[in-house]
């Protein structure tokens, strides 16, 4: 009669399986009182928040491409900082450097202006927001060269804060950097 206590103990923890089964807050957390991480776990639910995200930087990208500096100003609000890590030319070592939207469109000529092919696009994004607050991890994809013959293809991030006022979605800093040797961005590459 040893199967009589094998249903038993099946039947039992089939029972068990119904009593255990946990659910689960939109933060991954067990049951119980709400905390600040389920405040923004539904933060980047908000779909018509990232839809309008989505489409001012696909503005700053083409108008970045463009290299139209004037319609580039126009997606930062006024007093935005564009960051990144930079050895200046007779120094030793890197450093951070902060420029206002205004500086980094004076040195231009230093960059972009001075190459034949110069291009910048999204190629992935991930975006959350929160009433008019925003931020956005873009993969980008740069294209440039000297000559339309020495065109290199270059991936890093760049991570953006955005604030939204007036019905309109600008960016009040932006942090970015190259592809990190030894840690390649999952991308699709040509």
């Amino acid at each position: 009669m040893r199967i009589a206590p094998l249903l038993v103990l099946a039947l039992g923890l089939t029972g068990c399986r119904k009593l255990v089964r946990v659910e689960r807050a939109d933060s991954g957390r067990p049951p119980g009182a709400r905390t600040p991480a389920d405040s923004l776990a539904a933060v980047e639910r908000d779909s018509a928040a990232t839809a309008e995200v989505r489409a001012a930087l696909r503005t700053y990208y083409a108008r970045f491409t463009s290299r139209d500096w004037l319609m580039f100003s126009q997606s930062f609000w006024r007093g935005a900082i564009i960051t990144t890590n930079w050895t200046p030319p007779g120094e030793p070592a890197e450093r951070v450097h902060p420029l206002t939207v205004d500086e980094f469109v004076r040195r231009t000529p230093e960059g972009p202006d001075q190459l034949a092919v110069f291009s910048e696009d999204m190629v992935d994004a991930t975006i959350a927001s929160y009433g008019p607050l925003a931020h956005a991890w873009v993969v980008y994809r740069a294209r440039f060269g000297a000559t339309r013959d020495s065109v290199e293809t270059r991936y890093g991030v760049d991570a953006f804060h955005l604030m939204r006022h007036d019905g309109e979605w600008r960016i009040t800093s932006l942090t970015f950097t190259g592809e990190v040797p030894g840690r390649p961005l999952v991308v699709p590459r040509p």
